[in-house]
């Protein structure tokens, strides 16, 4: 087949694909299911907290670790979901079938506060991060997928998500304090 053949069958698939996923939002995920609102308290909750409970003298330094956790985990959900290995068959809106509301604001939120809470009291963070880790996993995620929000095929299963989502807080602090150490430095121009 030319590379213009396989092109045309690969766009004409991704359209059967998104309608396909439309169609599952609308009838299964959509306003009138608890799904939608568990996804969109998922969303408004940790944000409303993360306002009023972020040291606001620490501001960048803390949303940096926060975008990087979503970024990091962003990229291994959309890779995991372009697998098959993970799915979110109920997300926030037919436009992202990934898990937004966890990669983007759940997790990153949550992890910002320890982050924050770590720091500010001068506890291990990687002690207290594995903790939560734990937490997400096996709780978080067994629970979404006990009610369908979170479905794992090809051997995926949860000690998987814990060691990601290690990597991804590590990964996250370490880059986090990479940007302090380059705060601290005088360069020149």
């Amino acid at each position: 087949m030319s590379e213009t053949k396989l092109y045309h069958k690969i766009y004409e698939q991704k359209e059967q694909l998104s309608s396909l996923i439309t169609e599952h939002w609308n009838l299964y995920s959509g306003i009138d299911t608890w799904y939608f609102w568990f996804n969109i308290a998922s969303v408004l909750i940790p944000l409303l907290v993360l306002y009023f409970k972020i040291d606001k003298t620490r501001l960048f330094e803390i949303c940096f670790f926060g975008y990087t956790t979503h970024i990091l985990w962003s990229y291994a959900d959309s890779a995991l979901n372009q697998s098959n290995y993970l799915v979110h068959p109920h997300s926030l809106t037919h436009l992202f079938p990934v898990g937004v509301n966890v990669t983007a604001v759940l997790f990153p939120v949550t992890f910002m506060l320890l982050y924050q809470y770590c720091m500010n009291r001068e506890k291990n963070f990687y002690i207290h991060a594995i903790i939560l880790s734990l937490i997400f996993a096996y709780g978080f995620g067994g629970l979404s997928d006990a009610v369908n929000l979170l479905k794992m095929h090809k051997n995926m299963n949860l000690t998987y998500l814990f060691l990601i989502d290690i990597a991804v807080v590590f990964i996250a602090l370490w880059m986090t304090k990479l940007f302090r150490k380059f705060k601290g430095m005088k360069i020149k121009a």
